[in-house]
């Protein structure tokens, strides 16, 4: 009788111990937005650190961009506050002018980036500059 007690009471903790793991599991964390990195494209616009890097175009002759996901971002609500803060204090600057819905446009000096945020992630583009080459002719001689 005792062994089957401690059978059922150890059964009984298996199970207990499995429920709260898949809960555990389960539950998506909301980022802290306190601990940032440089973006893969341009390493002196913050990404937060919890971001996870899922597509990337390097070497475009028009833009390079990289995709990150990221639990509890949501479009309609734009870039969280704190994100915003980390933004302005790594020296970046909004151009509220050029940007649209989702899609801000920030500055530092002659760079330009643009970040879109996207349900659960969000993409960095930096747009390349045109480069004009200037020909110059050869003069002719008298």
């Amino acid at each position: 009788m005792r062994r089957k007690e401690i059978g059922y009471s150890l059964g009984f903790m298996w199970v207990v111990v499995m429920i709260l793991c898949i809960i555990a599991g389960c539950a998506s964390s909301e980022p802290s937005w306190t601990n940032f990195v440089g973006a893969a494209v341009e390493k002196s616009f913050p990404v937060p650190k919890e971001a996870t890097q899922t597509e990337t175009a390097l070497n475009n002759s028009k833009m390079d961009y990289v995709h990150y996901s990221i639990a509890g971002l949501r479009e309609e609500d734009g870039i969280p506050e704190a994100y915003q803060k980390a933004i302005q204090e790594w020296g970046w600057m909004e151009r509220k002018e050029e940007s649209t819905g989702a899609t801000h446009v920030f500055e530092k000096g002659k760079l330009i980036v643009q970040l879109t945020v996207h349900d659960k992630s969000f993409t960095v583009l930096v747009p390349k500059l045109e480069e004009k080459t200037v020909i110059q002719g050869i003069e002719g001689s008298p």
